[in-house]
């Protein structure tokens, strides 16, 4: 006789699946993360010999995303195996590699909005469904949750190509710049593939640099990551904190870019570069490589996560010693030298200037009711371009994941041997209503002097091709490229110390610096009309047009 067990008796693993559905969403919680997600999906599936051609529309008005490609499409079939949460990819099953790991990607539009519409064609018969918030949000069991179907296998005379649409968008504007900047960072392995944002025409374009560096891993690295190739670029220039480090790909996907453990460290900000480990791809450690966040981070406590990390961070380190002996020799130099004395006349006049305006904005918050008077308090948090770090008690924003000040982890003394130090997020204050507190004072130990004591300004060597100067933000320093063709023609011939050299210098430092104040304005949310700091730009320049006269008599 066979003993049957009720099934009500036995034990069974279960998923809400509405639940399961918005908590995966909630970590697409920006609209670059959310534009990206559908925009790689519109690459990477694209029929053999189509150039993809994609469209992001951004309408903020309206609340409304839609993203449109001349992808493969999705048959009915595809459809449905487009919305099993944690569904293995169909690509991947049939030995394809590429992006698709989680089957999380479907959720996205849920982390900054309501709906989510697709419409696809593929061989010629198309299809439409919709997903809604409010219906998701009234399954109260472990259900499946039904998707509406608008239209199914209709014939039509269209090529293949999938529309997603997004709306009621829950944030308060959508931030075409960034989605710009963050799609064309993405680009770097989709050289053939042509976005748009709105009217823009996205592009690929890397830093300058100057030298690149080969290393390959030796004997015992070799065995745990495979034949790979690490390519270290040294830039002109600083490089956009998006750039800095070293960008981890496994078969031309991209999880991560990092400095392992060089954050924030002496001329890190020059290096860039990438490695491909397709052992990544097929990694089945019990302490997988990544997770489902895409958080753009790998997990470092899986073995080859952690020899990626202890082979990039050991050259970066070499290559950094080196730049800043480079450094120490150039700085030595009887130029170097005339033209830090020019910097520091320079520097002064900008940051008279910074700290009367910085007073004036003070004063005026604390007659208005939302600020204090610098004059009557001496707390770290009451001047708001002051350097903040990652806390708990101001509002700020995240702008990169690694990088800021603190540490935990071994020091990078013998990085090889040691876990790479993990640095905590870099925050910037905010004065926009829904942010949260993830910032706090900096301390006298974790500030920068020349942060706290204004802006700073150096001339440096970066190439024809730069523009004639830079602000690094990080840093609040200016950077006058004296290798630019106006510079270079100012001095002609004879030394730096030319009349005309200076006072073309003296231009460039103080126009960089009024649009660099009116960035710093505009990241802490002090503008309301879009004209705002094109004023403020003029009035700086004219303000310390005034305060450097004196030095066109000289």
């Amino acid at each position: 006789m066979t003993n049957l067990i009720n099934l009500s008796d036995k034990i069974l693993v279960r998923s809400h699946v509405a639940r399961d559905l918005l908590q995966n969403a909630a970590l697409f919680n920006t609209d670059k993360r959310v534009v990206w997600e559908y925009v790689s999906n519109s690459l990477q599936y694209i029929d053999e010999g189509t150039k993809p051609f994609v469209r992001v529309i951004l309408d903020s008005k309206k609340k409304k995303i839609s993203i449109e490609d001349n992808g493969r499409g999705m048959d009915w079939r595809g459809l449905q195996n487009f919305f099993v949460m944690h569904g293995e990819n169909i690509d991947r099953m049939r030995g394809r590699p590429g992006r698709g790991y989680f089957g999380t990607g479907k959720c996205a539009a849920f982390g900054i909005a309501d709906i989510l519409r697709i419409t696809t064609v593929c061989d010629n018969k198309l299809s439409k469904v919709e997903l809604c918030r409010s219906d998701i949000k009234t399954i109260r069991s472990e259900d499946p949750i039904p998707v509406k179907t608008i239209e199914r296998d209709i014939s039509v005379n269209q090529h293949n190509g999938t529309i997603v649409e997004i709306e009621g968008i829950h944030l308060k504007s959508l931030d075409q710049a960034g989605i710009i900047k963050y799609i064309e960072r993405q680009l770097a392995r989709w050289r053939n593939a042509t976005v748009f944002v709105n009217n823009h025409e996205c592009e690929f374009s890397e830093p300058q640099f100057v030298d690149i560096k080969e290393f390959m891993p030796d004997k015992e690295q070799s065995s745990i990551l495979g034949d790979v190739k690490l390519i270290i670029k040294i830039a002109a220039s600083p490089v956009e904190e998006e750039w800095r480090g070293v960008s981890i790909y496994s078969n031309t996907v991209w999880h991560e870019t990092t400095l392992a453990g060089c954050e924030g460290r002496e001329m890190s900000q020059y290096i860039y570069g990438d490695i491909d480990v397709p052992k990544l791809n097929d990694d089945n450690s019990p302490i997988p490589p990544f997770d489902l966040s895409r958080s753009g981070r790998l997990n470092q406590s899986n073995e080859l996560v952690h020899t990626i990390y202890s082979f990039i961070g050991n050259k970066i380190d070499l290559v950094r010693r080196e730049l800043i002996k480079q450094d120490k020799l150039r700085k030595a130099s009887e130029d170097a030298k005339k033209l830090a004395k020019q910097a520091e006349i320079i520097s002064k006049i900008i940051n008279d200037d910074f700290f009367e305006y910085r007073d004036k904005i003070a004063k005026v918050k604390a007659r208005s009711g939302k600020g204090f008077d610098p004059q009557q308090a001496n707390t770290p948090s009451e001047n708001e371009l002051d350097e903040i770090v990652f806390g708990k008690i101001l509002p700020a924003e995240i702008i990169e994941d690694t990088g800021g000040l603190g540490s935990d982890g071994n020091s990078d003394k013998n990085i090889e041997d040691g876990e790479p130090k993990y640095l905590n997020p870099t925050v910037l204050s905010t004065n926009a209503p829904e942010a949260e507190k993830l910032g706090k004072p900096a301390s006298k130990k974790e500030g920068r002097s020349k942060i706290r004591g204004g802006f700073n300004v150096e001339f440096r060597p970066m190439g024809e091709e730069e523009q004639r100067a830079k602000y690094v933000r990080e840093e609040r320093t200016i950077l006058i490229n004296i290798d630019h063709p106006q510079l270079s023609a100012a001095k002609g011939s004879s030394s730096i110390e030319e009349p005309t050299f200076k006072r073309l210098a003296y231009e460039i430092a103080f126009s960089e610096y009024a649009i660099a104040l009116s960035s710093e304005l505009a990241a802490r949310d002090a503008y309301i009309e879009i004209s705002d700091p094109i004023i403020d730009i003029r009035e700086t320049i004219n303000r310390i047009a005034r305060k450097a006269a004196f030095l066109y008599s000289i």
